[in-house]
């Protein structure tokens, strides 16, 4: 009878895996460390060396009521250079602008011409975006508003900046009129014409 071999006695292995885990949680748990410290010490500066807290200080101090900042951080706020003797750049509320661009060019016969008109059209409003959803609602009703606009020009209304900016506005009017019509609120405030070939 054959006799099998003695096993060997099995030695315990180190679960490597376990000790590369252990080194990269200790790492990344360092790092945190470093960033959070760093974190910290940027936010708690003194107003005059945190441009942040000079913003939130501005907005403590006077409730955001008022343009007029306050006490010597508020006069690093306004941006006020005595020393140059430069102006202030004046503060104001401004509105956020959103744009929106008709994918695709509008194209037409002009008037009067065997020749033919090719544009690409922006628009512009500082209301909410119901405004350019709006316009993405109605679409094909505004892009027959504006084809009918540019199919009314002759080649000498198409050319020159003042001719350009009358047509602008015809636009904008054709585009808030159709938006009166069907959403009772037009709210384009401007056109821009961004591309123009005529052929």
């Amino acid at each position: 009878m054959a006799t099998e071999p003695e096993a060997e006695p099995t030695k315990k292995k180190l679960p490597i895996v376990k000790i590369l885990l252990g080194v990269v949680g200790a790492i990344v748990m360092l790092a945190v460390g470093a960033g959070a410290a760093l974190l910290y010490t940027k936010l708690t500066k003194p107003a005059e060396e945190n441009p942040l807290a000079i913003v939130i200080e501005k907005k403590a101090d006077d409730g955001g009521k008022s343009d007029a900042p306050k006490g010597e951080a508020g006069e690093k706020a306004k941006g006020a250079d005595t020393s140059s003797g430069a102006k202030p750049v004046p503060s104001r509320e401004q509105y956020v602008t959103s744009y929106f661009e008709f994918p695709g060019n509008f194209t037409t016969n002009m008037k009067g011409s065997r020749r033919f008109v090719q544009t690409a059209i922006g628009l512009a409003t500082q209301y909410d975006k119901r405004v350019i959803e709006n316009v993405q609602r109605h679409e094909v009703a505004i892009r027959s508003e504006v084809l009918a606009v540019l199919a009314e020009q002759t080649e000498a209304d198409l050319v020159g900046v003042d001719n350009r900016r009358r047509i602008q506005g015809l636009i904008k009017d054709a585009i808030n009129r159709v938006l009166l019509e069907r959403t009772d609120f037009g709210g384009i405030e401007n056109v821009y014409i961004t591309a123009l070939v005529m052929q």
